[in-house]
C-alpha cells in the first residue's frame, strides 16, 4: 500500500456536517417527534419488556448486515446458555450473545455518561464485544493470508483498505480520533436537531476512521444506537437503526461507499470529502431511523396489539398450552405493567387453585415473569422471542418468521 494514499491529518475528514442540512432538520425533528410518541406508549414495565424483545433482534440484523445468520429461536437458546452441537452454529450463537449482552451493559454505562463520542467509549464498546467473542472471531487474516490476532479494545496498527476506502494511517488513528471527538461532542452543540443530525454523520465518519482491525461495523452501529439513547430519540429502547439498515443493506453500503468518495468539484463543498453525498448518506439513516419509529408505532397501537394478543391466547388455547382466562392477566399486565397474584382470582374469575395454576402455566411459558424471587411478589409481562410473530408480526424476515411456530 503506497504510503502516498494513506491519510495522515484530520482534515482529510471534512466536513463533519452537511452544509446544507435544511431537508435533514425536517427529518431529524420527525425522528424527534416519533420517538417521543414511542416513550409515551403504555407504562415503563411494559416498555422495558418490549425492550428486552428488541436488544436479541437487534443482534440479529447487526450480524446479518456483517453476513452472519443466527436464527431468532438459536439467539434465544444462547441466551438461556442453550448452545448447539454444531460447532460453526455455536459461534454465532456466542456471537450474537456477545452483542445481546453489550448493548444491554452498554445501557447502564450510558445512564452516567452524556457524550458517546469519546475514544474511552468507543474502545470500551469494542473490548466489551470481543472480551464476550470466541476466540475464532479474534483472528483476523491480513492481505498476506497471515493470521493476526485482534487485541479487544485497541486501535489497529496495520494499514486497512475497504473496497475502494483507504482508511486513514495507523500511525495518526489518535489525531483522527480526537478530531472526530472535538467536532461531533454533545457538549459543543447546543441545537437538539444538529445533534440528531451528528449521528447520522458520525457514523459514516466513525466507519470511514476504520480504528479497529475487525468488528468497526458492529461496534459502529453500537456507537449510533448509544448516541440515540444519549439524545433521548430512542424511544426508550423501542426501535432499532440495525434493523432499518439490514432492511436496506444494499443501500446502506451503497450510501456508506459514496460517503468516502472526495468532493467532485467547487460545488461540492468546502471539504476533501464530498458533501453532496455525505448528505445523501444522512438522509438515507435518518429516514431508515423514522422508517423504524413509524413500524414499531403501528404494532404498538393499543387496540391492535390486545387483538394480536387475544388471537395469539385463542391458538395457544387450541393447542392445550394455556386457558382461556389467561388473556385477563394478559391485559392487565400490559396496560398496568404489574399483577399481584392476589389478584388472580378476581382476573380469571376462578378459585384460588384454578387461578394459580393458570398463572403458572403463563409463568411456564414465559409470558409472565415474576419481578423479583420473593413468593408474593407481583408478576410482569415478557416477551420471549419464539412468540414474535404471532405478537409483534414482521419484526423479523417473513421466511425466518415461518420456521419460528413454537
Amino acid at each position: 500500500m503506497s504510503e502516498l494514499k494513506l491519510y495522515r491529518v484530520p482534515s482529510s475528514m471534512t466536513p463533519l456536517f452537511p452544509e446544507k442540512d435544511g431537508e435533514l432538520r425536517e427529518l431529524a425533528a420527525e425522528l424527534l417527534k416519533n420517538s417521543a410518541k414511542l416513550t409515551g406508549s403504555f407504562n415503563p414495565v411494559t416498555r422495558l419488556a418490549i425492550a428486552k424483545l428488541i436488544e436479541p433482534m437487534n443482534s440479529y440484523y447487526s450480524n446479518l448486515i456483517e453476513g452472519h445468520f443466527t436464527h431468532p429461536l438459536d439467539i434465544e437458546k444462547a441466551l438461556k446458555k442453550d448452545y448447539s452441537k454444531e460447532p460453526k452454529k455455536k459461534l454465532l450463537q456466542l456471537e450474537s450473545q456477545a452483542h445481546v449482552i453489550v448493548n444491554h451493559s452498554m445501557k447502564e454505562k450510558l445512564t452516567s455518561m452524556d457524550d458517546a463520542y469519546t475514544w474511552e467509549f468507543i474502545s470500551w464498546l469494542h473490548k466489551s464485544f470481543y472480551d464476550h467473542m470466541p476466540i475464532e472471531f479474534r483472528t483476523v487474516k491480513d492481505k498476506g493470508g497471515n493470521d493476526i490476532l485482534l487485541v479487544p479494545g485497541n486501535k489497529r496498527i496495520t494499514e486497512v483498505e475497504v473496497g475502494n476506502h483507504i482508511a486513514p494511517a495507523a500511525e495518526s488513528l489518535d489525531v483522527f480520533l480526537k478530531f472526530f471527538e472535538d467536532g461531533y461532542s454533545r457538549k459543543k452543540i447546543s441545537d437538539p436537531l444538529q445533534r440528531i443530525i451528528a449521528i447520522a454523520a458520525s457514523h459514516h465518519r466513525l466507519a470511514w476512521i476504520h480504528p479497529f482491525l475487525d468488528g468497526n461495523g458492529r461496534v459502529v452501529r453500537l456507537f449510533s444506537e448509544a448516541a440515540c439513547i444519549i439524545e433521548k430519540i430512542d424511544g426508550e429502547g423501542l426501535w432499532s437503526i440495525s434493523r432499518g439498515l439490514a432492511v436496506n443493506n444494499k443501500d446502506y453500503y451503497s450510501a456508506l461507499r459514496n460517503a468516502d468518495m472526495k468532493r467532485w468539484n467547487d460545488y461540492d463543498g468546502h471539504g476533501n470529502l464530498s458533501d453532496k453525498f455525505l448528505i445523501e448518506f444522512c438522509s438515507f439513516f435518518l429516514k431508515s431511523a423514522i422508517d423504524q419509529t413509524n413500524f414499531m408505532l403501528s404494532l404498538l397501537e393499543p387496540e391492535k396489539l390486545t387483538s394480536r394478543i387475544k388471537e395469539f391466547v385463542d391458538l395457544m388455547v387450541t393447542r392445550g398450552e394455556i386457558r382461556k382466562e389467561s388473556i385477563y392477566i394478559l391485559e392487565e399486565a400490559l396496560f398496568k405493567g404489574k399483577v399481584s397474584k392476589g389478584d388472580m382470582e378476581r382476573l380469571t374469575g376462578k378459585s384460588e387453585n384454578l387461578a394459580r395454576g393458570i398463572m403458572k402455566d403463563l409463568l411456564d411459558k414465559e409470558l409472565l415473569v415474576n419481578e423479583s424471587s420473593e413468593l408474593r411478589s407481583p408478576v410482569m409481562i415478557n416477551f420471549p422471542i419464539r412468540y414474535a410473530p404471532y405478537i409483534f408480526p414482521k419484526l423479523f424476515p417473513k421466511d425466518v418468521e415461518a420456521t419460528m411456530g413454537d
